[in-house]
């Protein structure tokens, strides 16, 4: 498959750092190995040797964790390359599929022998692309551990849900050492971040917008999302925090009617000056407190949803909501 070209910028060195590390270079770790996935336990004997991962967030995370050499395909990234970070040529060296919506007969004609995706990150009942089905056909499986809750009950949101499946990965993969140094400096950074928001007395009002470029209604986020924890953790109030559940349609009426103070726009195939513009533009929106005073904080769809960018995002997030704990 022809790969979309790409040219990439590496934002972190930490991880860049660890891209570059080979695959054998770290500490073995022995198999099997036993690891929640959603709400069972899954067993590996041994490394996935043939591993796809569908979608954007969770192939940064497969990047990040060194694993790109590993991967026999990736879909759900089409037309949203340019945001994947990683060194030279390696992205542009992925194997792609051509559907960002792939089925589970597409998925079988790469012939992997492992799928990372999440449901609303590529498993779907309508298309047949589910774990159950792909475990009949030879294939295991790990689910991003925050779109279980499209299934059941799960946790509330917290970084341990990332952290879960970052070191599970690393379990699966053999490269525990590697999972848990990453998870470590994560920790590190977000505790510094908590202990400067847990001196600020105000909140901002924030919205996270997606789809936010046509009359149609947005796409936004309940509780149970990334983002909003990201908001939370930041020092702000996600103003549909009363919906127990993770990205949800909203109506512009109330948006509007919830007023928030900042918007989180989303920089994912439709550019977030298109959907800028489209907020500054609308009537029914001129009144809200973030388009007046044209408050707005760009992520990336890896920023926003689970992968190893989100504290990058959630340290942008912060200094955005709150300049004055940084003021020397």
């Amino acid at each position: 498959m022809t790969p979309v070209p790409f040219r990439p910028i590496v934002r972190s060195a930490l991880l860049a750092a660890g891209l570059a590390l080979p695959f054998a270079s770290a500490q073995a770790q022995s198999h099997p190995v036993e690891v929640a996935n959603c709400f069972e336990t899954a067993r590996f004997d041994a490394p996935p040797k043939r591993p796809m991962v569908h979608d954007v967030n969770m192939t940064q995370t497969m990047l990040d964790l060194g694993l790109a050499d590993r991967l026999v395909a990736v879909s759900g990234i089409a037309g949203a390359e340019r945001h994947l970070i990683a060194p030279p040529g390696v992205v542009a060296a992925l194997p792609q599929l051509p559907d960002r919506a792939p089925t589970l007969e597409a998925v079988l004609a790469a012939d992997p022998d492992f799928l990372f995706a999440g449901w609303s990150y590529g498993f779907n009942e309508a298309r047949g692309l589910t774990s159950a089905r792909l475990a009949e056909m030879g294939v295991a499986t790990y689910t991003l551990r925050e779109s279980c809750i499209r299934i059941g009950p799960r946790e509330p949101i917290g970084m341990e849900t990332l952290y879960a499946d970052l070191l599970a990965l690393g379990r699966i993969f053999g490269i525990a050492d590697r999972a848990e140094a990453m998870v470590a400096d994560f920790r590190r950074r977000v505790a510094a971040v908590t202990r400067l928001t847990g001196t600020t007395a105000q909140r901002p009002r924030v919205m996270y917008c997606d789809d936010c470029h046509t009359d149609d209604a947005p796409l936004s986020v309940g509780r149970e999302g990334m983002t909003s924890l990201l908001m939370d953790l930041a020092g702000g109030r996600n103003i549909f925090d009363d919906i127990a559940d993770s990205y949800v349609r909203v109506s512009w009426e109330e948006m509007a009617r919830r007023d928030p103070q900042w918007i989180i726009v989303s920089d994912h195939r439709i550019p977030a000056e298109a959907a800028i513009r489209y907020l500054l533009s609308a009537p029914q929106l001129a009144d809200v407190e973030a388009v007046r005073k044209r408050q707005f904080i760009v992520l990336t769809y890896a920023e926003q949803t689970p992968s190893t960018r989100n504290v990058d995002a959630l340290e942008r997030i912060v200094r955005t909501l709150h300049p004055e704990l940084f003021t020397p």
